[in-house]
């Protein structure tokens, strides 16, 4: 049996790719933003308190920060912008499937069709389950013959 369907919709709004999402983001932002923050402060403020940098230096560093700044300012967004892409990438490859699964459950239980089969992608996770539940679809029409 091999599935001959193709998702389009990246961004189905099912509960469990919404808490993935999330989960993706949080992971990939939060220490983003920790690490350059903490980059940020040693570089500019540890350094000028502790080596004790004369005025007519810091008054050169200004330009520099300035422009770090302006290419944190340009360059982040994207940066977020791409791991937003690449999260809702991966939590559809994950809920795609566990979405499909529950559909196609659905309608063998509301119909009491054991003959239906469930069809996932071969590359999707959850396909071992799907294998799993025809098999026990078989042996229940096995018994009721």
């Amino acid at each position: 049996m091999r599935a001959k369907f193709f998702r389009t919709k990246y961004l189905t709004g099912s509960r469990i790719q919404m808490r993935y999402l999330g989960l993706l983001m949080i992971s990939m932002i939060i220490p983003m933003i920790f690490l350059g923050g903490c980059l940020y402060y040693l570089i500019f403020t540890l350094l000028a308190e502790q080596i004790g940098i004369p005025e007519y230096i810091a008054h050169n560093l200004f330009p520099v920060v300035n422009k770090i700044n302006l290419m944190l300012l340009v360059g982040v967004p994207p940066l977020i912008g791409i791991l937003v892409l690449w999260g809702i990438v991966l939590s559809h490859r994950f809920a795609g499937p566990l979405e499909r699964l529950e559909d196609e459950l659905k309608k063998i239980t509301e119909k009491e069709n054991y003959k239906h089969r469930i069809l996932l992608r071969k590359r999707d996770d959850v396909r071992p389950i799907a294998d799993a539940v025809n098999k026990l679809l078989d042996k229940i029409e096995e018994k009721r013959r």
